[in-house]
């Protein structure tokens, strides 16, 4: 019991942050619609794919050999790693800005749809850079597990985004600008930020070692194919919205997106806190598999019963959006399974990575992306951002059987499947419902039956949550008595 709490409790420090930032975006949302047209919201939808995809190019896997082997190295050659990391994606960085720059025209009208947009290229560009600077900082904080340093990051990040956001649409221009802007500065700021909490690891004496390097892209190159395609799957609805649609049906997606970004900012919490947590009890004991298994079928639970909650209460949040947003309520149900599928398989992913077998990520992307693609193809040009929704939902469950299974097969765990696969079956009825029916006496009722039906079929880890948040509001009562 008390492992089990300080895993808890390690887990809320580092997701502390990610939840705040959250109410911080559901708070800032309904005000960015208020002062930003869906076609503008469209556009600077465009401008994050972009940012994406150059990003993690520039990176080379880097940053995820940084992650792998941070353990592998004493703490007096963690700086050396580091830089031997930082440097290749550096170089690459520098390399992407000034292609950016020679082919800033063409990139304004793929991106915007003509040819005179300089500043958010350039602000590309460079943001680039930073970017990378920022993505390995906060590494740094995540991977020497300081919960409350890297929530402190989460929370700076949402409230200089929102803050810059807000303050560009009111006084300057009511554009796509705005959310670029907000952007821009919310990196800038956390990398600082983030450079400060580590500047031991950062300044002072170290050693570039080429056949470090070597190694580190080696690892990490493989992450690159594997990204891109997985960018692919994650962008082609917007994509197949751009082309078969107009910036306002992609606005509308991206509003729905952002609601459902409550989910995904979870997910990140968990996902920051899992990481380092997963390879250092590998590490420490490769034979032991009960953390695994008990990790998983936890946030199994928590995930469904999360996204449940919000298809329930979706239509009186997005009563908060502009009313030109609305109809973006019936996009966000198939949207919410991405972060339950890929915060789930984050557990039970683990055997690819310990095993260092990332080559099966490239396969996993790509008959995922495959699934997604053909979806988005058929459906989109019927059924708009509907159909993109009802596609990425889909795509996303692939996603998490092949990397589940082909994880299974190289570190057998127990994770209870038949639990998620019921709940899953339950949560894809749901969202069909509430997606392509339009009584809302339907949705509702779907959605709140679904919803007791996951909390039955995972009552163990519900009763255990809520007998332990019972034993701790006990404990904090009899230390306020006690004072």
């Amino acid at each position: 019991m008390p492992k089990e709490r300080e895993f808890i409790k390690s887990f809320f420090q580092f997701s502390m942050g990610q939840w705040i930032a959250a109410l911080i975006s559901f708070i800032t949302t309904p005000i960015t619609t208020w002062l930003i047209i869906p076609e503008e919201f469209g556009k600077a939808s465009m401008f994050t794919l972009a940012f994406n995809l150059l990003l993690n190019v520039a990176l080379l896997g880097a940053d995820q050999s940084f992650v792998r082997m941070f353990y592998e190295r004493s703490e007096d050659k963690r700086r050396d790693l580091l830089w031997d990391s930082l440097l290749p994606s550096l170089s690459v960085g520098v390399v992407v800005f000034v292609v950016i720059g020679i082919f800033w025209k063409e990139l304004s009208f793929v991106l915007f749809g003509d040819y005179s947009h300089f500043l958010p290229i350039f602000l590309l560009g460079v943001t680039i850079i930073i970017g990378i600077l920022e993505r390995f900082s906060t590494l740094a904080v995540r991977m020497k597990k300081r919960g409350i340093a890297f929530s402190t990051l989460r929370v700076v990040n949402g409230v200089t985004n929102a803050v810059f956001t807000i303050l560009y649409a009111l006084f300057v221009s009511r554009s796509f600008y705005a959310v670029i802007v907000g952007l821009f500065f919310s990196h800038i700021v956390t990398a600082l930020l983030a450079i400060f909490f580590e500047r031991e690891l950062w300044f002072g004496k170290f050693k570039i070692d080429f056949k470090s390097i070597k190694a580190i892209v080696r690892y990490g190159l493989p992450f690159v194919p594997t990204f891109l395609i997985t960018w692919l799957f994650q962008s082609i609805d917007r994509l197949a919205l751009r082309n078969y649609s107009d910036f306002t049906e992609i606005g509308l997606y991206s509003a729905a997106f952002k609601v459902v970004s409550v989910m995904n900012l979870i997910q990140t919490g968990f996902t920051m806190f899992w990481t380092p947590v997963s390879y250092e009890s590998y590490e420490k004991e490769p034979e032991s598999k009960g953390i695994f298994e008990k990790t998983s079928v936890f946030i199994a639970a928590a995930m469904f019963v999360f996204g449940l909650l919000l298809v329930v209460f979706k239509d009186a949040i997005f009563l908060l959006l502009e009313s030109s947003y609305r109809q973006a309520a019936g996009i966000s149900s198939f949207l919410i399974l991405m972060p339950i599928m890929y915060t789930v398989s984050e557990t039970t992913v683990v055997g690819i990575n310990f095993k260092k077998k990332t080559y099966w990520h490239m396969l996993i992307a790509t008959v995922a992306a495959g699934v997604n693609v053909f979806g988005n193809l058929m459906l989109v040009p019927v059924y708009g951002a509907k159909g993109a929704a009802f596609s990425t939902g889909v795509s996303y469950i692939v996603f998490f059987c092949m990397r589940t299974f082909i994880s299974k097969r190289l570190f057998p765990v127990n994770y209870h499947l038949g639990k998620f696969f019921i709940s899953t079956f339950v949560f894809v009825v749901v969202a069909f419902i509430n997606t392509f029916v339009p009584n809302m006496v339907y949705q509702v009722v779907s959605a709140v039956l679904g919803l007791i039906v996951v909390m039955f079929v995972y009552r163990d880890q519900v009763k255990y949550v809520f007998d332990l948040g019972v034993d701790l509001m006990k404990e904090a009562k009899e230390r306020v008595v006690s004072r």
